[in-house]
């Protein structure tokens, strides 16, 4: 069996290296993917719109597609694989739009009850200003298109907010971001998980729970970025916890979703999650992402035991109720390797992800070394004469392995060791916080 993943960083990866390892499958491919992708085996295609991936994928004769990442998903890559007969796991574009306009989700769960902050959608910076400033919270100012996980912006201070809107369309304006518009939510506070299913619009299947680091600094201080880092399980995660998600969260927003708008959902489906004052019996819908979470899949995948070839025909045959989705129980703690601060040439620097950074960069030890723990590529390009080099802000994936949280992140932070490029950068503290 022939398999197709649709991304390009450690996510991908990591979807690449658990279909490898399955024993139907056969040639596992990525498009657009990285060039760190290859020490894992796998084969690149040059692809990286809708139309160019469907092309390849014929030619190619695949068996089985894999949504990895959400900017072709919002394009309809779902759409084209199904209209030619190619089986995919992945939403189409119409049910995509829960990510790619985070208002439509916003107001979609007020109107079902569904549990999100206070909220409000601007499409003028001043009003959007005006109304922070009438408003006696603290806010979080939202991108409301598809932002590269960093379009979220929890700001302490109404200056910070309004730095914030002027960014958000500013990048908007630019198209570095998508959408016209910006979210202004409530700021809550307590603790963040995040929370995947699988699902066919009807079924829903939970998958392990994972927790997340989006600042760039220890503390969880700095930037927001894509992702730092995460590990898997969490304490919560159990009976209990899956219980309150399906009751107040999941079994309302998908039946909604199809029963309001007329739009079946399948595939991966995340739903961010924050516990306000860190209880279990109060979650509140942040965010939804029509695919696994980057870098929560990192730590998600090695736990399942349940082939995703077996869930791809489940979903396909509509038997999704019938196929229990199994995963162990050990510990996965994922370190984030990326591009930080370097010397420009001439004066000044590169301050490093998620701000401006250097590429080109050669990565020592990478491919020379063995490794305890999993790694999955992000952002490395790979040539004859010059080796791996780092190609984007998030480089690498560093995946440890425990009975413990602590024997994971032990194993992550004894094999970073290994590992050089001039400016690496990465947080200490992730599994402890």
């Amino acid at each position: 069996m022939k398999i197709l993943v649709i991304d390009s960083g450690g996510r991908g990866d990591a979807l690449c290296w658990k279909l490898k390892n399955d024993p139907r499958a056969g040639e596992v491919f990525c498009a657009p993917g990285n060039g760190g992708m290859k020490r894992n085996g796998i084969s690149l295609i040059n692809a990286r719109a809708p139309e160019e991936m469907i092309t390849a994928a014929l030619s190619e004769k695949i068996d089985l597609a894999v949504g990895g990442a959400e900017a072709p998903l919002s394009a309809g890559v779902a759409n084209l694989f199904r209209k030619n007969n190619i089986p995919i796991i992945g939403p189409n574009k119409e049910a995509a739009i829960l990510e790619s306009s985070k208002g439509y989700t916003d107001i979609l769960c007020r109107e079902l009850g569904v549990p999100v902050p206070e909220f409000e959608i601007f499409e003028e910076k001043e009003a959007a200003k005006k109304y922070i400033d009438s408003r006696s919270y603290e806010v979080v100012v939202k991108c409301d298109g598809l932002a590269a996980g960093k379009g979220a912006i929890v700001c302490s201070s109404r200056y910070e907010a309004h730095r914030a809107v002027d960014l958000v369309f500013e990048r908007q304006h630019s198209g570095d971001w998508g959408g016209n518009s910006v979210v202004i939510q409530k700021r809550i506070y307590g603790r963040e998980l995040s929370f995947f299913f699988v699902t066919d619009g009807y079924s829903l299947k939970p998958l392990p729970v994972a927790k997340d680091y989006k600042l760039a600094r220890d503390n969880d201080e700095g930037k927001n970025t894509g992702g730092m880092g995460s590990f898997s399980p969490h304490q919560w995660e159990g009976k209990e916890l899956t219980n309150i998600v399906m009751t107040k969260i999941a079994r309302p927003f998908m039946d909604g979703f199809r029963e309001k708008r007329g739009i079946l959902y399948s595939g991966f489906i995340y739903f961010g999650l924050i516990f306000e004052d860190s209880d279990i019996n109060r979650p509140v819908l942040l965010e939804i992402n029509i695919r696994l979470g980057d870098p929560e899949a990192q730590v998600i995948l090695p736990r399942l035991e349940t082939s995703l070839i077996s869930i791809a025909e489940a979903l396909e045959k509509n038997q999704l109720e019938k196929l229990p989705i199994k995963w162990n129980d050990d510990f996965f703690c994922d370190v984030v390797l990326t591009s930080g601060e370097v010397k420009r040439t001439g004066k000044g620097k590169y301050p490093g992800y998620p701000g401006r950074y250097k590429i080109g960069l050669p990565i020592t030890g990478f491919a020379e070394n063995e490794f305890l723990s999993l790694l999955f590529s992000a952002g490395i390009e790979h040539s004859p004469e010059k080796g791996y080099l780092t190609s984007g802000g998030r480089v690498l994936n560093v995946v440890g392995r425990g009975k413990t949280l602590s024997e994971a992140r032990a194993m992550a932070y004894e094999d970073i060791e290994k590992i050089n490029f001039e400016g690496m950068y990465f947080r200490k503290d992730i599994g402890l916080l």
